[in-house]
């Protein structure tokens, strides 16, 4: 039979509350978050398509409800911004609505940045490219 003073109880119930902690540190590093971010689920035009010109309005959807648009800007590969205005679809908060100006052949680069609903900002980048105006 093994007995502990109380020194030693001691240092047995600190080590045992400092596995505990490590174990929970380790369970909420490695649990998934409970609300992950806004994805993309598609983009109109797609990402790498090729389409015939620059389209009037670019869409992009995303999986969860958006809180607002931060800021989209469609450049041309001289780094012209194409961008006359973006914002929410009035008919699915997760869709933004992106309308271009004069269109140009060549190569496109769409960057965007939302707020998603749990309040955090999201952005990213797709391209594509069209053949003529």
């Amino acid at each position: 039979m093994v007995s502990l003073t109380s020194s030693h109880a001691g240092t047995v119930r600190r080590l045992g509350l400092g596995a505990a902690a490590a174990l929970a540190a380790v369970v909420l590093i490695a649990a998934p978050t409970a609300r992950a971010h806004s994805g993309v689920q598609s983009t109109s035009p797609r990402a790498g398509a090729v389409v015939k010109a620059l389209p009037a309005t670019i869409t992009i959807t995303f999986g969860d409800r958006l809180m607002g648009v931060t800021g989209v800007r469609v450049l041309d590969a001289r780094g012209v911004n194409h961008t006359a205005s973006a914002r929410l679809d009035p008919r699915n908060a997760a869709r933004v609505v992106v309308r271009t100006t004069a269109p140009v052949a060549g190569a496109y680069r769409v960057m965007w940045t939302v707020r998603s609903e749990d309040g955090h900002s999201a952005s990213g980048t797709f391209g594509f490219r069209a053949r003529g105006a």
